[in-house]
């Protein structure tokens, strides 16, 4: 049984050309907004793409996507599936497989590696050109899970905001990508000024440049620097990406030269 689990786990492995993490040394930050921003940037592209929302404890991808309550599809061969936003968009997420949106799940590491490996080895997954993996905040458990699961990750987005407290939780981002020999795709900084609706001027919310030095002393890349939008709030809530429903907007368009920057570093290889 568990060589026929392994089995399956490649079998939808070898059906992803790329697989790209997103992550962020603490909550709040905005992670998992530039995933399923980025997953929509590259499926505006023409990509085939998938998200996986692997925060077991607080999964929000489904919120954000639009997708809460909608039955996971099964397959002609009576397995389940991630589920299909758009003609060449999936997402699966742990929330879709919770009773209800207050239901918590209290588990420790092994029950969570096991969890991560059952949504390769019990699910049919589609043909995809890129897997955008929206990891929990941190260094534990899921992040290592996932890269023992996948194997092969062809990088990482790590997302910050820009005050100096976050920067000791960024390092340990940056160190956990390169002591596991993940590329570090670059940075997002989020939530880097206010801009005012009435007269324009723009304001920082957060002091410090903490994140400048680190990226210059390891050489990453900005991806994005994006600011305070209350219509980022809103879309949220509403299960509409903003890039892809705000599309018109400075933000979006900072979204989608960041997803365009990752598909340049990916498919340069």
């Amino acid at each position: 049984m568990a060589d026929e689990k392994e089995l399956q786990i490649q079998k939808n492995l070898d059906k992803i050309n790329h697989r790209i993490m997103v992550m962020s040394g603490k909550g709040g930050v905005g992670k998992s907004f530039v995933a399923i921003n980025l997953a929509y940037g590259l499926a505006m592209q023409g990509k085939r793409v998938g998200i996986l929302d692997s925060d077991v404890h607080g999964p929000s991808v489904a919120k954000l996507t639009g997708i809460e309550g909608v039955p996971i599809p099964i397959s002609e061969d009576g397995k389940p599936m991630p589920i299909k936003v758009l003609s060449n968009l999936y997402v699966l997420s742990v929330a879709s497989l919770i009773a209800s949106d207050d239901s918590a799940l209290i588990w420790r590491g092994p029950l969570k590696m096991a969890l991560l490996k059952q949504f390769f080895s019990d699910f049919e997954w589609p043909t995809l050109d890129y897997l955008i993996i929206d990891l929990p905040p941190g260094t534990g458990d899921e992040p290592l899970s996932i890269v023992q699961v996948m194997k092969d990750i062809d990088g990482v987005v790590i997302v910050t905001t820009p005050q100096d407290v976050a920067l000791l939780d960024v390092k340990k981002s940056v160190n956990f990508a390169e002591q596991l020999k993940v590329p570090i795709l670059g940075i997002v900084e989020n939530m880097k000024y206010f801009r005012c609706p009435d007269c324009g001027k723009t304001t920082q919310i957060f002091s410090g440049r903490g994140i400048e030095k680190l990226i210059f002393e390891h050489q990453l890349d900005l991806l994005a620097e994006l600011e305070l939008d209350p219509n980022i709030a809103s879309s949220g809530d509403q299960g509409k990406p903003y890039i892809y429903f705000y599309n018109k907007s400075e933000s979006a368009q900072r979204l989608m030269d960041m997803a365009l920057k990752v598909l340049e570093k990916i498919e340069a290889k």
